[in-house]
């Protein structure tokens, strides 16, 4: 088996998770249906969030062609996303997880756990 299928299984998933969540947060929906309401909205931060995920989509479409030059886009994915779970969701749970978006917090968690080694295989093995 090729290995770089492990990115492009990354990749894959990216896609299918980011086209709604861009629709909504370009739509002004964002705060409603990605961050369930727990989140003040921002139209700044919401334009800012979804050129960041944009980016990653597109980045992500160019991976299924060039795996292997697009891998670090999943680095800078499970970077930013263990960092927010570690500096917002963490002490939402640590208290009262009362305003906690547990939708995108799973979805991160998720990827936090599967990325590293979709890269591993996909990326690090394959060059050795």
């Amino acid at each position: 088996m090729n290995p770089t299928v492990f990115l492009k299984i990354a990749y894959g998933a990216n896609i299918l998770i980011l086209v709604p969540v861009c629709w909504a947060m370009f739509a002004g929906q964002g705060v409603k249906t990605v961050f369930n309401g727990a989140v003040d909205e921002s139209a700044g931060l919401r334009l800012l969030v979804a050129s960041l995920w944009t980016a990653i989509l597109a980045s992500s479409v160019a991976g299924l062609a060039f795996p292997r030059f697009f891998a670090p886009v999943l680095l800078v994915q499970i970077f930013y996303k263990a960092l927010w779970l570690a500096v917002f969701v963490a002490p939402q749970l640590a208290g009262s997880a009362q305003k906690l978006p547990s939708g995108i917090a799973i979805c991160f968690a998720a990827i936090v756990a599967t990325y590293p080694f979709l890269f591993w295989f996909g990326y690090v093995k394959a060059a050795s």
